[in-house]
């Protein structure tokens, strides 16, 4: 208990710590503010799995997820199941930056940073106001669209930074991409699926794939725009549009701090 009391403070001393409980009361604030729950984040969980079982790579591969599997799944902490929560594995990812000239030598397509943003709203989520958005995405996102001078119109697919299914649907929010609390709707469109217009973590995500971080969605997007994905490469394959243009997130803490990366293949 001293070792989790130095590391957390007061919070432990309550039975308080650690990530899974810190987004749980931030998925709580969203559940009141705009309505969302497990109708909405279901749709999350199984559509990234639909994309983890294109992916042999993914340790969710051939474990399959329907609606009906998520809602019967124990809860880790209230309100998250077991399929709203980020995997843990050990393992490492990197990506490779150069010039776009030195690039253009090599063997693979060019894939060039079009726009970055970054925002930390906040170093004590016991005393947010942001929890329920805006989170740090919404000025994170406006700046890399400035940066590259596009609209979000110009976006074929998303890697988001997923360590809960709340992470998603909140980043996605405060992106502009539905308004706050349309998220049922949104995703249970399968918009985000195989054969949806805005597939959003191809790999299957931190979810359904693993957890290497920032890297997870990151080198998904670089991959993708590479044509390096075999099965569940964006394009015919799945029913969806070739790429050229991917929005990335990563995310820190509580919700404290967040940054956003548009690639483009060039």
């Amino acid at each position: 208990m001293r070792m989790l009391s130095d590391m957390t403070g007061e919070n432990a001393i309550h039975g308080h710590f650690g990530a899974a409980g810190g987004y749980a009361l931030a998925a709580r604030r969203g559940m009141y503010e705009f309505g969302t729950g497990p109708d909405t984040w279901q749709h999350i969980a199984v559509a990234q799995r639909a994309w983890a079982n294109l992916n042999p790579g993914a340790v969710m591969h051939k474990k399959l997820l329907t609606n009906a599997d998520y809602m019967a799944a124990q809860y880790l902490i209230e309100p998250f199941r077991l399929p709203d929560n980020c995997l843990m594995t050990d393992g490492g990812r990197a990506c490779i930056l150069t010039s776009v000239e030195r690039a253009r030598d090599l063997a693979r397509p060019v894939v060039a940073i079009r726009g970055l943003g970054q925002s930390n709203p906040s170093a004590e989520p016991e005393t947010a106001d942001f929890l329920a958005g805006p989170t740090g995405a919404k000025t994170a996102c406006a700046d890399a669209l400035s940066m590259a001078d596009i609209s979000l119109d110009a976006i074929d697919a998303c890697q988001i930074y997923d360590c809960f299914t709340y992470t998603v649907e909140i980043t996605l929010q405060d992106y502009g991409f539905f308004r706050p609390g349309g998220g049922a709707d949104w995703f249970a469109s399968g918009i985000t699926a195989p054969g949806g217009r805005m597939p959003v973590n191809t790999s299957g995500g931190q979810l359904s794939e693993a957890y290497h971080m920032g890297l997870t969605p990151l080198s998904e997007g670089v991959m993708q725009l590479m044509g390096r994905c075999g099965r569940r490469q964006l394009g015919p394959e799945t029913g969806t549009k070739s790429p050229e243009m991917i929005l990335c997130s990563d995310n820190g803490g509580i919700l404290q701090t967040h940054a956003c990366c548009i690639l483009r293949r060039l």
